[in-house]
């Protein structure tokens, strides 16, 4: 089943698999920058070996591959490492940004805002994966299988007692729910 990971980009139901492809690229290619440093040593010709390089694949290539590997380890981590802050917030990357002029808002008023879907980061992250209680066990993390999401796509768990963001009125959000039930 090809594409089982990136599923149509990055869809419904598709973000924590999108979420542990980023995991294990990191960890695969960080694996192959230090397991592999020697050997661009050698290829480089710093390392020098009694005799020609040993290998089939020409030293260029092997360089050329090692730097991608490297290079991408420190941007897909770069990458994950905002979509994990994101998700330990319990915020897209559009909410962090109406969330700071929701912030500006109610400090101007000498409110305080408060978003009514961060659950704590560490709760966050376990219904982000649909692991632990209530959840899938924490080894399907590691195992390559096809886990739904704790929701529908369409409601998200909020703090208790929270039906709405505090520290906004109404009309001051910057993402009207009825226009995107519309478009939809």
């Amino acid at each position: 089943m090809p594409g089982q990971w990136i599923n149509q980009c990055v869809g419904l139901y598709n973000e924590r698999h999108f979420v542990m492809f980023m995991m294990y690229l990191v960890l695969a290619t960080f694996c192959f920058s230090i397991l592999g440093y020697e050997k661009m040593f050698q290829s480089l010709g710093i390392i020098h070996l009694s005799g020609p390089w040993p290998h089939r694949m020409p030293e260029v290539l092997y360089a050329m591959i090692y730097i991608l590997s490297a290079v991408l380890c420190f941007a897909v981590g770069v990458m994950l490492s905002f979509h994990l802050w994101g998700i330990s917030n319990g915020e897209t990357s559009v909410e962090a940004q109406d969330h700071e002029q929701y912030r500006h808002r109610a400090k101007v008023r000498r409110e305080t805002f408060v978003n009514s879907y961060d659950l704590g980061r560490k709760r966050n992250l376990l219904l982000f994966f649909n692991i632990g209680e209530n959840g899938y066990p924490w080894y399907t993390l590691v195992l390559p299988l096809r886990i739904l999401p704790y929701t529908d796509g369409r409601s998200w768990a909020r703090q208790e007692g929270y039906d709405r963001h505090l520290g906004i009125r109404a009309g001051e959000e910057l993402t009207d729910e009825s226009e995107d039930e519309e478009e939809e």
